[in-house]
């Protein structure tokens, strides 16, 4: 099988790029991939299962969602038309750039940032342009808006991973009203922070909000998300989905879960206090060093370095996430909030490290 000719089959970009990974081991508690580290209590997820019962199985699901798209735009305040959804904000990141990128066009985005914007563009044959971010991991205003301006499609993530770090309300409108082509911000992490952009979207037809529930809505075992734009806009990017992409059990979780909103914003400022908390308790430690985050993760530095300090938590079966090999972050692991017993062990290794 080594000697297939794939250099005929696939696409060079394709073949250049590294595959998406995370390193794994054996673990009991698992803040390696930014989920909630609260799962649903037994007797809402028997509501999902029992209205799961009740449909035909034999049946597609709808070709639009119109029930789960009604909700979320009355949770938003905005006409459904507006909003489309997929399995998983990914997959409406990847609809967005099979319809908008040509071979050769320009696609900018941050560095260091979430991998698979790149992946995506680079796919799409374009031409990857980023802004780097400073040694305090702030955005450069200076640098990022001729970028923007020349991009045919701009992915910005606010609050940003790895890294946490927020843009402003204030810098996002300048890079919407000064850019040619689209400009998306996925707001994944949005809970977090509170701080949206879809409060412009009636001054800049040109942006985009993409969310997820994986996060703080505590749905990461199935697949939804969503984005937020202009109706007509919307219809063309529906074009780079494929017919009924989601699946009726992430249809009626997700259409649950949106009758217990206080429970996610319960549980996302208790994650905020949580972060916030370890951040306090990690700083002072000897040569330990951690960034301010908005979102549920925060990038960490030990002495030990980033190898080290990612085989000490392992070795106690904690799992976070080596970042290494990102842009700017070669001495940090990436750590996800977890519950307050979990973030309690990763503290007591980093000690024993500082």
């Amino acid at each position: 099988m080594s000697n297939l000719p794939l250099q005929q089959w696939i696409k060079p970009e394709v073949l250049d790029q590294a595959p998406y990974r995370i390193r794994l081991s054996g673990y009991r508690h698992k803040m390696n991939q930014n989920e909630s580290p609260w799962d649903w209590p037994e007797q809402i997820k028997k509501e999902v299962t029992n209205r799961l019962a009740e449909v035909e199985w034999n049946r597609y699901p709808p070709l639009v969602p119109l029930e789960l798209r009604a909700r979320l735009a009355e949770y938003l305040r905005l006409s459904p038309e507006m909003i489309l959804l997929g399995k998983g904000s990914n997959e409406v990141l990847a609809a967005l750039t099979k319809v908008v990128l040509r071979p050769g066009d320009r696609m900018c985005t941050l560095a260091p940032t979430f991998p698979v914007y790149r992946m995506l563009g680079e796919q799409m044959q374009s031409q990857i342009i980023t802004s780097d971010l400073d040694s305090a991991y702030a955005v450069d205003e200076a640098d990022l808006l001729p970028k923007t301006a020349a991009a045919r499609l701009t992915i910005l993530c606010n609050p940003n991973s790895p890294t946490g770090n927020l843009m402003s309300l204030d810098l996002i409108e300048k890079v919407a009203a000064t850019a040619e082509g689209l400009v998306i911000v996925d707001e994944a992490y949005y809970d977090f922070s509170r701080v949206t952009a879809i409060g412009l979207l009636d001054k800049y037809p040109n942006l985009v909000v993409t969310r997820t529930f994986s996060k703080a809505c505590g749905l990461a075992g199935f697949r939804l998300g969503y984005a937020v734009m202009h109706s007509e806009l919307a219809v063309q990017a529906q074009k780079g989905l494929l017919p009924y992409n989601i699946d009726v059990p992430s249809l009626i979780a997700g259409q649950t879960i949106l009758d217990y909103r206080q429970l996610v914003d319960d549980h996302a400022g208790n994650i905020v206090q949580e972060r916030d908390r370890m951040i306090n308790r990690l700083i002072e430690l000897t040569g330990v060093r951690t960034w301010p985050s908005q979102a549920n993760f925060f990038l960490l530095e030990t002495p030990a370095g980033p190898g080290e300090t990612f085989s000490a938590l392992a070795g106690k079966g904690i799992l976070v996430r080596d970042v290494s090999a990102y842009p700017g972050c070669s001495n940090a692991v990436r750590v996800t909030v977890g519950a307050p017993h979990e973030n309690d062990a990763l503290i007591d290794v980093v000690a024993e490290l500082a």
